[in-house]
């Protein structure tokens, strides 16, 4: 192949994972761990687009949150553009098919933890702990409707890599999972069973717990909204952690507001930041996140590991 002969040689590596948050920014440990476990590699690091830019000149792959499609021009020996995020929105393709683009898959070890905690939140209760901490309320007779998690059944609607990751967790805890996708293939995973998204509205009934992580690239919009929650059970949690386009928001509210859903808890919205007087803060048996279920101190570490394989040609 092509790309045998540069593998196992040295390769100069441009960086540029600026970030506002820390948990993103690549700090400088982990740039050396990356150098101590390539050492066959040339990375250089920079804080800037400014700077940034001219490196690409002579880089043959780059590390980036982020890159345009006009910026393929500015690197000639470019093979390939990574980037630790899971949306494709950002790493935009190199229309010329010359550079390739790699995304992160490791997202779904740290979402699915999320995902337990927010199933755990509603389920044992620790909703109404917190209402009555900060009320000064010792009462314990709410506690006594509190169902355990075996048996229950999770619909994890976008059955991709984070949706198995997801799948994996909930199983050990007991619950049985259903997965949904656009073309369901003979490897089930963890799940009990796959079915294409045209089953949807027969599964949603059965459902306890109705899981979205569909990807971002979908053209899948408002998949679930009036007519969708309707078939739901009245007790049913509803929890969104893949993109804010796939729930209508209006309708979610109106179904918990009317007791007809049991509870919510949206990662991910519509529109980012959440206004501060969107009238989802107001929303009753609502809990918000602010996109951040895939957050961990260990992101970068947990990226460059998987990056691995690309920088060695295993």
């Amino acid at each position: 192949m092509e790309d045998d002969a540069w593998y196992g040689q040295l390769m100069k590596v441009a960086v540029w994972l600026a970030h506002e948050l820390a948990v993103f920014r690549v700090q400088d440990e982990q740039l050396q761990a990356l150098r101590a476990r390539h050492p066959q590699h040339s990375f250089e690091a920079v804080e800037t687009e400014a700077e940034f830019l001219p490196l690409l000149a002579t880089a043959e792959a780059a590390l980036v949150w982020r890159f345009s499609s006009s910026w393929y021009a500015l690197g000639p020996k470019l093979r390939f553009v990574a980037t630790p995020a899971a949306g494709r929105e950002q790493l935009r393709p190199d229309e010329r098919g010359r550079v390739r683009a790699v995304h992160g898959h490791f997202h779904g070890k740290i979402m699915a933890e999320s995902l337990l905690a927010m199933v755990l939140f509603f389920a044992r209760r620790l909703d109404t702990c917190v209402d009555n901490q900060q009320a000064h309320r010792y009462e314990r007779a709410p506690y006594a409707t509190t169902r355990r998690l075996v048996g229950q059944q999770a619909l994890i609607v976008g059955y991709g890599s984070v949706g198995r990751e997801c799948a994996r967790l909930l199983q050990a805890v007991g619950m049985s999972v259903v997965g949904v996708k656009r073309q369901p293939n003979a490897d089930l995973g963890p799940a009990t069973a796959v079915h294409p998204l045209e089953r949807l509205s027969t599964l949603l009934p059965e459902a306890d717990h109705v899981i979205l992580t569909v990807p971002g690239d979908t053209s899948i919009g408002h998949l679930i909204s009036d007519a969708e929650l309707a078939l739901m059970r009245p007790t049913a949690c509803l929890y969104n952690l893949g993109r804010g386009n796939a729930l209508d928001e209006a309708a979610v509210i109106r179904a918990l507001t009317a007791g007809k859903l049991g509870h919510a808890f949206l990662d991910v919205f519509e529109r980012e930041p959440l206004p501060p007087d969107s009238p989802l803060w107001e929303t009753p048996n609502l809990a918000i996140l602010p996109h951040a279920s895939a957050f961990a101190v260990d992101y970068l570490n947990l990226w460059f590991e998987e990056l691995g394989a690309e920088l060695v040609g295993s």
